[in-house]
C-alpha cells in the first residue's frame, strides 16, 4: 500500500515531521475524516480532539486543537495552535483542569460570555488529554 507523510506543526514547533502513514483520522470542525493515500486534495479547519496516525510500525496518537489541515499530493499537513504526543501528556494536570473548568462551569459564579467560552474550551481541552492518555 502507498504510504504518505505527515507533519504536524505548532507556534511552539514540530510535533512530527515526514511520518510514513497509510491512515489518518482527523478532528475537523465538521466531523472526523479519514485520510487514505491518493486521497483528494483539501483544505479543512482543525476541530480540538485526537488524530489518529496508521503506520507500518504501529498507530500514534496527538491531540490537536483549532488549526487547518491540508492535503495535498502525498502530504498531510497540520497546522494546530496546541499538540501533544501521548506520552507529553500530563494527567495529574489534565484532571485538575477538568475539575477547575468543571467548577467554574457549576453556576456557582457568575461568568461573562468570554470567561464561559474559554471554560468550556478548556474543559473540551482536559477531557480530551484524558482520552489520548488512555490510549497509552
Amino acid at each position: 500500500m502507498a504510504a504518505f507523510k505527515l507533519n504536524l506543526f505548532t507556534p511552539k514547533g514540530v510535533i512530527v515531521k515526514d511520518l510514513e502513514c497509510n491512515d489518518i483520522t482527523i478532528p475537523t470542525v465538521r466531523g472526523e475524516i479519514n485520510i487514505l493515500p491518493e486521497h483528494t486534495h483539501i483544505l479543512t479547519e482543525l476541530g480540538t480532539g485526537i488524530l489518529t496516525a496508521k503506520t507500518n510500525t504501529g498507530v500514534r496518537h496527538f491531540s490537536v486543537t483549532a488549526g487547518l489541515c491540508r492535503v495535498l499530493k502525498d502530504t498531510v499537513t497540520i497546522l494546530s495552535f496546541t499538540s501533544e504526543k501521548v506520552q507529553d501528556i500530563d494527567l495529574e494536570r489534565a484532571k485538575a483542569a477538568k475539575a477547575k473548568a468543571m467548577e467554574n462551569l457549576s453556576g456557582k459564579i457568575s461568568l461573562t460570555d468570554v470567561d464561559l467560552i474559554k471554560n468550556r474550551r478548556k474543559l473540551e481541552r482536559a477531557e480530551m488529554r484524558l482520552r489520548l492518555a488512555n490510549l497509552k
